[in-house]
Formats: structure tokens, sequence, C-alpha cells
């Protein structure tokens, strides 16, 4: 029961995928068996899910700050969430996706506009914080 209180506790914070709840529970010095006794527990109540994760985690990151996909698929992927569900989350909100980026697209460009660097220098910097050449050209093209 330590062992599921502890996780309690540490998924309240911060929802957590399994491979991270798991790395801290062995962090934590629990054995093999309770660990995984508490992981079923968890995911028999719905605490912890990988895919509601990937889910909430996308649409925080793309949709509503605009930040790349790319970067966020790479962090899921440290996160240890399988790329299936990814590839799956990715599809479901491709639409949604590509207007929050745009949208952080074009406030970026209006904040470079206002330091006085424009042209393919916004381009450069934009590229730089991951974003598509595809992506950066619509929002050019449309403003």
């Amino acid at each position: 029961m330590q062992c599921f209180d502890y996780a309690l506790k540490y998924i309240y914070r911060y929802p957590k995928t399994e491979k991270e709840l798991r790395i801290q529970l062995y962090t934590k010095g629990y054995n093999t068996k309770d660990i995984d006794r508490t992981m079923w527990e968890l995911k028999k109540k719905n605490y912890i899910n990988d895919e509601m994760f990937t889910e909430s985690y996308i649409r925080s990151e793309v949709i509503n700050k605009g930040k790349p996909a790319i970067r966020i698929v790479q962090k899921l992927q440290q996160k240890g969430v399988p790329q299936e569900i990814v590839k799956d989350i990715l599809k479901k909100y491709d639409d949604e996706m590509g207007e929050g980026i745009h949208d952080k697209i074009k406030k970026e460009i209006q904040a470079y506009k206002r330091k006085d660097v424009d042209g393919f220098d916004i381009i450069q910097k934009l590229m730089r914080k991951w974003y598509k050449l595809a992506d950066i050209k619509k929002v050019i093209e449309h403003t």
C-alpha cells in the first residue's frame, strides 16, 4: 500500500506516463511485485493512461501553445509513450494542430518585425525553433 500511496501523490502533482511513474517507483526502492500491482491498480482506475496523457499533452503544447509538433513528439518519446499512440493522436488532431502552429508562427513573425528583423532572417529564426518551412510559407503568404 505504501507504493500505491506514493504513486498517487506523485501523479497528483502532474500527470505522468506509465514509464515515468515506473522509473520513479524503482528509484524510490519499491520492489517489482509492488510496482506491478500498483501499476495494474492505477490502470484499472484509469489514473494512469498513456493515451489520455498524450492527447492532453498534444492539445496543450501544440494546439493551445503552438509549439512545433516534432519537438512535442520527441518529448513524448522520451516520456516513454508508444509511437503508435502518438501517431494516432497526431492524426486525430491534425487540423487543429495546424491552426495552433500557424497562429504561433504569425505571432512570432509580428514580434520579429517589431524588433526590425525581416525577410530571410525571420524564416531562419523560425526554422531554428523547429517550425516547418511549409508552415512558415503558408503564414507568410496569408499575411
